[in-house]
């Protein structure tokens, strides 16, 4: 089989579960059908479960699914705490391995990731996609449990026709913080706000202070953002997290930050009131200085 482990935050591992079930297909349109396993571990940046989130996918040669058992333990992150044994076992049950800081060379050097895959028996952990992959592969495959999407409706009730989305990422992202300054900001929803009376604002960020920079200047009933501060450290965060995609999804335009692929996932996330898969995208700008 082919086994792929996510790592890295909510958009990074999207981009890696997209890349593989690409990657399937392609294998399987050149009559290689092989299994693909791709499982989600809680790690750190990214403490809850896949199924906290999503609904597990159970494909005829593709599965999408939380790790089970005693695969918590072969496909943990190996590193000095646990004596770097997982690294061992994996080595000793995948005869092809390729760990997530190799990924950006190989593909720097044109290696042929496909030819990898066929020669089965592989194993990848990732937080960078390594294919190309089609966007509506995303609200195929992650399919947000009914909860979250109830959190999602109630939430929208608040948007006006002319709603735009801002995702301002700051705290740990250096390129964002340096390439995208709250000033871009202010002067999209100034010119906004100078069309449409109505303008209404779903504001995405990981900083408190820029949630009050922004109410104080446009006033609390224009601007809206999720109820608690945003954190990677707890299931609620991470679920906090995703329905704040899946509300810039629903606004009429998306302005993110650089050096983030919260957003460029987020305008992807289309579903249907019953949470069926749904095409169509958000347009999407990046604001950069640069």
């Amino acid at each position: 089989m082919n086994t792929i482990i996510l790592e890295g935050g909510l958009g990074n591992r999207m981009r890696v579960a997209a890349a593989a079930y690409a990657m399937a297909r392609r294998l399987a349109a050149s009559g290689q059908s092989l299994p693909f396993h791709v499982l989600w571990l809680p790690q750190w940046g990214m403490h809850c479960r896949f199924d906290d989130l999503f609904q597990e996918l159970d494909f005829s040669s593709f599965s999408l699914r939380d790790a089970r058992g005693i695969e918590r333990l072969l496909y943990a992150r190996a590193k000095a705490t646990n004596l770097w044994l997982p690294r061992l076992a994996q080595r000793l049950c995948y005869r092809h391995l390729i760990l997530s800081p190799q990924i950006y060379f190989l593909q720097r050097d044109g290696f042929d990731f496909e030819a990898w895959f066929r020669r089965d028996g592989t194993l990848m952990t990732a937080y960078r996609d390594f294919c190309t992959w089609d966007d509506a592969l995303l609200p195929l495959l992650f399919r947000p449990c009914a909860d979250i999407l109830r959190d999602v409706d109630a939430r929208a009730a608040a948007f006006t026709p002319h709603t735009i989305g801002l995702h301002i990422r700051r705290t740990d992202n250096q390129q964002s913080i340096a390439d995208s300054p709250v000033e871009l900001f202010f002067d999209v929803v100034d010119r906004q706000l100078a069309q449409y009376s109505d303008l209404h604002v779903y504001l995405a960020t990981d900083d408190e202070p820029t949630k009050t920079l922004f109410r104080q200047h446009y006033g609390a009933d224009r601007i809206q953002t999720a109820p608690s501060a945003a954190t990677r450290d707890s299931v609620a965060g991470i679920r906090e997290a995703l329905i704040e995609m899946l509300l810039l999804a629903r606004t009429s335009h998306v302005y993110g930050s650089a050096g983030s692929t919260f957003s460029e996932m987020a305008v992807k996330l289309h579903y249907t009131p019953d949470g069926q898969p749904s095409p169509g995208t958000t347009p999407l700008t990046i604001l950069s200085r640069k």
